[in-house]
C-alpha cells in the first residue's frame, strides 16, 4: 500500500489545555466545537479532562482549515473498530490524544484514497506511569509508539503489548521533543519534518 501513495502532508499539532482554565476562552472554543465534540466534553468528569478533550477538538479544527477543509461539511463517521473517519474523503485520516495538560491531533493528507493512515498518543511522564511501565520493561516513549501504532494500523493494543500482533511494514515514527514532561509519538507512512509540528497557544 505505501508504494502507492507518492504525497503525503502529515502535520502535528500540540497545545498545553491548562490554557483552557480561563472560562471565557473555555467557553469561546466550545462555542465553536462540533456537537459531537461538545458531548465528549460534557461526559469527561475531571474539569482537566474537559479541557484537554475541547482542546483536541480545536486542533483539529485548525488542522482542517489549514488543511484547506471546512469540518462543518465533513461527515464523521466511526467504523466497526469504532475510529472516527471523514466519509467520502480516504486521502484523509486524523488521530487525537491527551493526557494530563497535552493536548494533540496529528492530521495526513494523503495524494490519493490510499495510505493516509495516522496515529498519535502523548502520556504524562508521572512516576506512576514510569513505577507501571517499569513492571513490564517499558518506558513511557514506547509505550505512545506502541498506541500510537494501534491507531494507525487499527491493531488490538493488548495482542500489541503482549507481542502476539503481527506488524504491518511501511510505518514510521516520529517524535516531537518538547522541553516538558510529556512524551509524544506519531505513528504514519512517512518521517514528520519538525516544522511540521506545530505548537498551538489558545491565548494567541
Amino acid at each position: 500500500m505505501s508504494d502507492m501513495v507518492h504525497n503525503l502532508n502529515v502535520k502535528v499539532y500540540i497545545a498545553d489545555s491548562s490554557k483552557l482554565s480561563d472560562a471565557a476562552l473555555f467557553q469561546r472554543l466550545y462555542d465553536t466545537a462540533t456537537n459531537y465534540r461538545r458531548e465528549k466534553v460534557d461526559k469527561a468528569e475531571e474539569k482537566r479532562e474537559k479541557q484537554a478533550v475541547l482542546a483536541a477538538g480545536a486542533l483539529l479544527s485548525r488542522a482542517l482549515t489549514e488543511a484547506g477543509y471546512k469540518e462543518s461539511e465533513l461527515d464523521l463517521q466511526f467504523n466497526n473498530n469504532g475510529k472516527p473517519f471523514f466519509a467520502k474523503h480516504p486521502e484523509l485520516d486524523f488521530s487525537l490524544a491527551y493526557s494530563g495538560d497535552r493536548a494533540m491531533c496529528a492530521l495526513a493528507v494523503a495524494d490519493g484514497p490510499l495510505g493516509a493512515e495516522i496515529g498519535c498518543d502523548v502520556e504524562e511522564n508521572t512516576k506512576e506511569l514510569a513505577e507501571y511501565l517499569d513492571e513490564y520493561n517499558m518506558t513511557a516513549d514506547m509505550w505512545t509508539r506502541l498506541e500510537s501504532y494501534a491507531k494507525a494500523t487499527q491493531s488490538d493494543m493488548e495482542s500489541l503489548f503482549y507481542g502476539s500482533a503481527s506488524v504491518i511494514p511501511g510505518f514510521i515514527f516520529s517524535h516531537p521533543e518538547l522541553d516538558d514532561n510529556y512524551k509524544y509519538n506519531v505513528c504514519c507512512r512517512t518521517k514528520v519534518p519538525s516544522e511540521n509540528m506545530i505548537i498551538i497557544d489558545f491565548t494567541k
